[in-house]
This record gives C-alpha cells, sequence and structure tokens, in this order.
C-alpha cells in the first residue's frame, strides 16, 4: 500500500494541476490536453506491455467475451446518459466539461486523433483502474473503485453533474477491471468507444480539410 500510495502522488498532483488550470483558464487548446495524457502515459509505461497485450487476443473466453460485454455496456450507458441525463439537466445545470479548440489542418486532426483515440483511453486506464484499485482487502478494492471513478470524473469535468455523467460512463470500465484484473480488456473497450464517438467526426473534418 505505502508503495502504491508513493506511486501515486505525482499523477495526483499532476491531474489537480491539470484541473486547476481548466477551471482558471476558460479558452483551452488541444496542446494542453495532449501534455496531460502524454505525461500520464510516458509515467505509467511500465503498466502496458503489447507483448502481454497481443497475447490477449487468442484469448476468446477470458479477454473477447467480457470486452464485448463491456463495450455493450457502455454504449447503453452512454445512450441513456445521452437521451435521458443530459436532456433533463443540460439546459438549467452547467456540467463543467473541459472543452478545448484545435488547430484546423492536417496536423492538428492527427494530434486530436492520437490524444483522443488512443492517449487518453490508455492513459485513463493505467491510471484510474490499474495504478488506483487496491485488492489487498474487501473494503480497499471497494474503495479505490470508488477514488478511481471520482478521479476519472474530474478529469473530464470540474462540476458535479460533469463528474458524475464521466463516473458512469467509466462505470463499465471499471467494473470490467474489477472483475477480470485484466487491464487491456477496459483499455480495448476505451480505445473502441472513442473511435465510435470521435473517428467519424476526424475522418469528416480531414475529408473537408481536403476539399478547401
Amino acid at each position: 500500500m505505502k508503495s502504491q500510495i508513493k506511486n501515486l502522488a505525482f499523477p495526483l498532483v499532476w491531474e489537480l494541476a491539470f484541473i486547476i488550470f481548466c477551471i482558471i483558464r476558460p479558452f483551452k487548446t488541444l496542446y494542453i490536453f495532449f501534455v496531460f495524457y502524454l505525461v500520464l502515459t510516458v509515467y505509467f509505461a511500465k503498466d502496458f506491455s503489447f507483448k502481454e497485450y497481443s497475447k490477449n487476443f487468442k484469448d476468446i473466453k477470458r479477454f473477447w467475451i467480457p470486452a464485448v460485454l463491456t463495450l455493450v455496456g457502455i454504449v447503453i450507458v452512454f445512450m441513456l446518459n445521452k437521451k435521458m441525463i443530459i436532456p433533463s439537466f443540460s439546459d438549467i445545470i452547467n456540467d463543467g466539461t473541459y472543452d478545448f479548440t484545435w488547430e484546423n489542418s492536417y496536423m492538428g486532426e492527427l494530434l486530436r486523433a492520437i490524444t483522443i483515440l488512443f492517449m487518453r483511453p490508455v492513459a485513463e486506464e493505467l491510471f484510474f483502474r490499474k495504478a488506483i484499485m487496491n485488492f489487498d482487502s474487501a473494503t480497499s478494492a471497494i474503495l479505490t473503485f470508488s477514488l478511481g471513478l471520482v478521479l476519472c470524473g474530474f478529469s473530464h469535468a470540474y462540476l458535479p453533474l460533469g463528474v458524475v455523467e464521466y463516473m458512469v460512463l467509466a462505470l463499465p470500465l471499471a467494473v470490467a477491471f474489477f472483475c477480470t484484473r485484466n487491464i487491456y480488456i477496459p483499455i480495448t473497450v476505451n480505445v473502441v468507444f472513442m473511435m465510435y464517438q470521435y473517428l467519424p467526426e476526424i475522418i469528416y473534418d480531414v475529408a473537408r480539410i481536403s476539399m478547401r
């Protein structure tokens, strides 16, 4: 536990600095998010192995089935959030979600794709799931499970509605790691879900730029 706390000291301070910056600076560029997730990805890189990751692809029962179930779960949660929660509260309550702008160019879209589709999912799962969750006891498992969700929520928003929205959205990913102890399942699902959300928009923007 002590070594875990020591290992989390820097990323916790780093996220706090990111949150404070996002609150006091109303207009943020993609570079801020790129640096935030890049630092986390590099910091937790020791917990990720491409070789170990690739071995999972052969295991239908312990990898692909949980991954598909998790993906279905996160899509359902996303749709419920989009159809029910956001329409009910967004007009009357500010959710405090961190927005950013990016350069309208090929490089801008490439940086956006790298940040959103790959670095953010990997950094989030290695930090909020693998590094945070502690399974020494049932109590510590439940507490760190909840803590990871809260920290994940604050990495996307600073007001209660936005934090809760992203906590709920991250719930299937947290459950997947909690049940399987395999971090590559939520990483895969997170990447696929980000592609589902943002890849069509990125492709459209690239096509629009090419036609200028």
